[in-house]
């Protein structure tokens, strides 16, 4: 079950998207509000899962709202206007609906949600499984471990190179994000710029290693770390 909010200053819309959530067993709407400020006590409690939150409100957007939240749930924006939809996904935002809100798009969203929510609670067993879910190209994917060649930090973003796709992705995650995800015996750091899979390592010498054609340097501070984990001598 899946506890929501739905935070919008249109009547018309509040009523059409509870009906909406009326329809799906999976939703358990737990109150609805015109004005962003009245919900806050529900957050305090950290019992809400997901947000269908509008952005264009009067007195404080719905992007600024949902910045302002310590204990931030998962989130859904809805608005009229399309052109909001990249702030919104800067926030790692579930979906972004454009009104009005067709049922069908609405429930791709809410199957979106749930993947990823569903991943976030197993995530303290995720090392037990072959793969995790991750919010890119505005769109939640599954990664299958096996996949991934290796990382790269890029600031705020990872690129991941897959051995099935020539294109990587793109997340708005950091390096050390996915260093605390990753199993530590299939997959180690060892540059501040790159995270790489131990079974795809094709050569190394002490201050590089290659995977396939790619040659990524090998720093002295996590030398040791990758020797380590390989039984090598340093």
């Amino acid at each position: 079950m899946i506890n929501c909010l739905i935070i919008d200053d249109e009547p018309l819309a509040l009523d059409l998207l509870e009906d909406y959530i009326s329809q799906i067993p999976l939703l358990k709407l737990a109150g609805r509000f015109d004005r962003p400020l009245q919900s806050l006590s529900y957050f305090d409690q950290g019992s809400i899962d997901l947000i269908f939150l509008d952005v264009n409100m009067p007195a404080i957007s719905g992007i600024d709202f949902y910045r302002s939240l310590t204990k931030k749930p998962e989130v859904i924006f809805t608005t009229a206007y399309s052109e909001y939809a990249l702030k919104g996904f800067e926030l790692n935002a579930i979906d972004y609906l454009v009104k009005p809100i067709a049922l069908d798009r609405f429930m791709n969203a809410v199957n979106k949600a749930r993947d990823y929510i569903e991943y976030k609670n197993s995530k303290g067993n995720l090392h037990n499984n072959e793969f995790f879910f991750i919010n890119a190209s505005h769109k939640i994917l599954k990664v299958f471990y096996n996949d991934i060649l290796y990382m790269e930090g890029l600031k705020d973003y990872t690129k991941i190179y897959l051995e099935s796709n020539q294109k990587p992705l793109l997340i708005l995650h950091n390096l050390k994000y996915f260093e605390e995800l990753l199993p530590a015996q299939q997959f180690v750091r060892i540059h501040r710029s790159y995270i790489i899979a131990v079974s795809k390592l094709n050569a190394i010498t002490r201050k590089a290693v290659t995977i396939g054609d790619i040659t990524m340097p090998l720093s002295d501070n996590y030398r040791s770390g990758l020797f380590s984990l390989l039984n090598l001598n340093l």
